[in-house]
């Protein structure tokens, strides 16, 4: 059985100005930087060595993935994989709340309570959701016992969903995701939810890492 531990991304300067931010590039910020430093610290302090890292190609994925790796000592390549990227927001790239609320109110609301997938100009739902799922079973069907994922908070939401266990108004902060545990072999692979982590306030976990 591998185990995935699957987090986002840590803060970047439009988390910090609460733009919306997709397939945009957006750098981390400086407190976004020491999260990430901070998380690799706290992961380190479990005694988890993950034998692979993954994380998405955009910048936000990338640099999070390897400030944790220089923290933990791991000195192999990295898994890149653009399969890994947040959904593509369209017309609601490097917006605020307040932005898009002006033009589409109704479509805001109904994102925030999980009912709406598709946004104007972006990634269709379903895309997005298969995409990235793909992405975390081809992972998880590999021959590496562990494996540390850097992803985005919409890969979070659709991991949660196809887990069974996505609840309405879940937070998904920054360097925070699930522990994850693949059961079979393709085409039969299954992955299994085992806790909720959060690398930034690890003492609130109740599993910090594989048994």
């Amino acid at each position: 059985m591998a185990r995935l531990l699957v987090v986002r991304h840590a803060q970047t300067f439009w988390n910090a100005a609460g733009r919306w931010q997709g397939w945009s590039d957006v750098p981390l910020s400086d407190v976004g930087l020491e999260q990430a430093m901070q998380a690799g610290r706290a992961l380190a302090a479990t005694g988890t060595s993950p034998g692979a890292i993954a994380c998405s190609d955009l910048i936000r994925a990338r640099g999070t993935a390897e400030l944790i790796a220089a923290e933990l000592g791991y000195d192999r390549p990295l898994i890149i994989d653009p399969d890994l990227r947040e959904q593509d927001l369209g017309e609601w790239n490097g917006l605020t709340n307040a932005e898009i609320a002006a033009i589409w109110p109704s479509q805001l609301d109904a994102r925030r309570a999980g009912v709406l997938d598709d946004v104007p100009g972006g990634e269709a739902g379903t895309v997005f959701a298969a995409r990235c799922l793909g992405a975390l079973g081809r992972l998880a069907a590999g021959d590496v016992d562990v494996t540390l994922v850097v992803a985005h908070g919409g890969v979070v939401i659709a991991l949660e969903r196809a887990l069974g266990v996505w609840r309405e108004g879940s937070r998904h902060d920054h360097v925070a995701g699930w522990w994850v545990e693949s059961r079979g072999r393709p085409p039969d692979l299954e992955l299994v939810a085992l806790c909720k982590v959060d690398l930034l306030a690890p003492e609130a976990e109740t599993v910090t890492g594989p048994a």
